[in-house]
């Protein structure tokens, strides 16, 4: 009779499990506590193999490893800012030159694009077909350029529904990105509960959501899935590197997803492999991309003749002014305006001395055509020294005995001219700019001596009479309560000394005695005792001016008669006034 043991064999799977708890411990905890002390260095010896070979299965090690390099040189920059730049710095200007090479490259190529298209009749079509179907010329743009694009990328967790981070294309704005996140999950589980399991008792999963703009592509995950927005038809190979990316995040993000308490930010560093989602596929032109935008480049050539000629008709304006501009050397004129309105019509309004050479003659003789021109003359009397010559001359040809020379500004006059002549002489050169105070000097100018007329007797009496009462017509106003002798009365003074100075030759020739009687007066604003002082000091400081240039002081009496009261007269009774009183010498009182 068999034993009990042979009766009840035990099952060879049970027995070598026994075995191998005896030999390894339970849960092998011989073999791992073995391995644990040695780990260290059997990783070491396997580490950069391991990652060499992970790397090239999936290129899954630089996925993990860049947000990790990111933290890791924030934290350096944050607290080793300076070491940091110093060890940097010989490659910034590397990395700033070839910046500015790919912003300059990137440049041009968007300005190339921009003008083909829209400065074309296809552009100008297609923001009209864009304005029509009611979306943005960009996106317009984006349907015709590409055959697909990927616009965004969303990671949503499946069981919450929470968005756990998302990219656009070109940094776009994301701020619905929570709300398509919400409403995808809302929809895909509408669909898992209104509709059959499949054959394998599995819930159905939406896969693929079409829109007017966009086709969102779904790829699920056991915790969590991809949703790519896609302008254009999208291919195969999109949907199988959505996979892949879903796989790569559920394997590198396992403890995250199955933990997620409703923080993303450890999602953050997912951002290079949803980036990598993000393809496009630009539509092949083919011959019509080497053709040149004709319509641009007609646009191109309109713009660039017509700065051209805006550019020569400046520049011929310009050089018009500038030669125009040059009048005003002339002496006695200034130009006030000048408008060109076209090379043909010119505005020019100037001020011009009548001695001053005439503008029509000055554009022809610097060759303008001087039908061109609408001139306005204004008329002024110029003091330039060129125009006081030329008018001087002009005056002064009527007297062919007088001499005139220049000594530096000053108008010298010299040779024979009679009183009366010379007295109209010197108005005409006055009122053209001249004084005898300033600019004119006629004390050369003599009497002819030869001339029967100058001799008569008659004659030289009318001339003396006509002195005496030139003398008795001057008159020197003063202020309240003054006696000075103010700058403005130097003139009347001075014309008073040329008249006596004229008077002494004819006195000597007709034998007569004279004498200068100087009148000073007051008004009745003070006392009559200041007044008369007043008077008599008024009269006093003439007597001793004329002193001072030359007059005899024998043939001057000094009289004050104080105050004069005459309402209507009162600002003239401040004054001096003069008088000449003469006799002959046979003793007969003429005046």
């Amino acid at each position: 009779m068999p034993s009990e043991a042979a009766q009840n064999p035990k099952d060879p799977a049970q027995q070598l499990e026994t075995v191998r708890r005896l030999i390894l411990g339970k849960d092998n905890s011989r073999v791992t506590q073995s391995i644990e002390k040695d780990a260290r260095r059997i990783v070491s010896n396997v580490v950069t193999e391991a990652l060499h070979d992970r790397q090239k299965q999936d290129h899954s090690v630089d996925k993990v490893l860049q947000p990790l390099i990111e933290q890791s040189v924030k934290q350096s920059v944050a607290n080793n800012s300076e070491q940091m730049v110093s060890a940097l710095y010989p490659l910034v200007g590397s990395l700033v030159r070839k910046s500015v090479a790919a912003f300059l490259s990137d440049f041009m190529e968007k300005t190339n694009q921009l003008l083909e298209n829209s400065l074309t009749i296809k552009g100008l079509k297609w923001r009209l077909k864009a304005r029509q179907s009611g979306v943005s010329y960009a996106q317009y743009v984006a349907a015709q350029t590409f055959v697909y694009r990927v616009e965004h990328v969303f990671l949503i967790h499946r069981e919450t529904g929470l968005l756990l981070h998302s990219i656009a294309l070109e940094n776009e704005n994301n701020s619905n990105a929570d709300i398509v996140s919400a409403m995808l999950t809302a929809i895909n589980d509408f669909v898992a509960d209104s509709f059959l399991n499949d054959e394998a008792g599995q819930k159905e999963q939406l896969q693929e959501i079409s829109t007017d703009n966009f086709n969102l592509i779904i790829k699920p995950g056991p915790s969590a899935f991809v949703v790519a927005a896609v302008s254009g038809q999208p291919p195969q190979r999109l949907s199988d590197q959505l996979q892949v990316v879903v796989e790569n995040i559920h394997q590198l993000f396992f403890d995250e997803l199955n933990n997620f308490s409703g923080d993303n930010s450890a999602f953050a560093s997912s951002d290079a492999l949803l980036r990598d989602c993000l393809l496009s596929e630009q539509k092949s032109t083919g011959s019509d991309k080497k053709k040149p935008p004709l319509f641009a480049w007609a646009i191109v050539m309109f713009v660039v003749i017509l700065a051209g000629y805006q550019a020569i008709d400046w520049l011929k304006k310009n050089q018009l002014q500038q030669q125009v501009m040059l009048i005003e050397q002339q002496a006695g004129i200034i130009v006030k305006q000048l408008k060109i309105n076209q090379l043909d019509d010119v505005s020019l309004d100037i001020w011009r001395d009548p001695d001053a050479i005439d503008i029509q003659q000055w554009l022809r003789n610097n060759g303008i055509n001087e039908q061109n021109f609408k001139v306005t003359e204004r008329r002024f009397y110029s003091l330039d020294d060129a125009i006081l010559r030329a008018r001087a001359s002009r005056i002064l040809s009527a007297y062919p005995d007088i001499i005139a020379h220049w000594q530096e500004q000053q108008l010298v006059l010299s040779g024979s001219l009679d009183y009366l002549q010379t007295e109209q002489l010197v108005q005409r050169l006055k009122s053209a700019g001249f004084d005898t105070d300033t600019n004119l000097t006629i004390t050369k100018l003599q009497p002819p001596s030869t001339k029967p007329l100058v001799e008569a007797l008659s004659i030289k009496q009318q001339l003396f009479d006509e002195l005496v009462g030139r003398i008795a017509t001057i008159q020197l106003s003063f202020a309240v309560a003054s006696e000075s002798i103010e700058p403005q009365m130097q003139t009347r003074l001075q014309k008073l000394y040329d008249y006596l100075q004229q008077l002494e030759p004819l006195a000597k020739s007709l034998k007569i005695n004279y004498g200068l009687l100087i009148l000073g007066s007051s008004d009745s604003s003070g006392s009559q005792a200041h007044n008369n002082i007043i008077s008599i000091k008024r009269a006093n400081n003439v007597a001793a001016l004329l002193q001072q240039k030359g007059i005899a002081k024998e043939k001057i009496f000094v009289a004050g008669i104080g105050t004069v009261d005459i309402a209507s007269i009162s600002h003239a009774t401040r004054s001096v006034m003069f008088n000449v009183m003469y006799t002959y010498q046979d003793g007969h009182v003429i005046r």
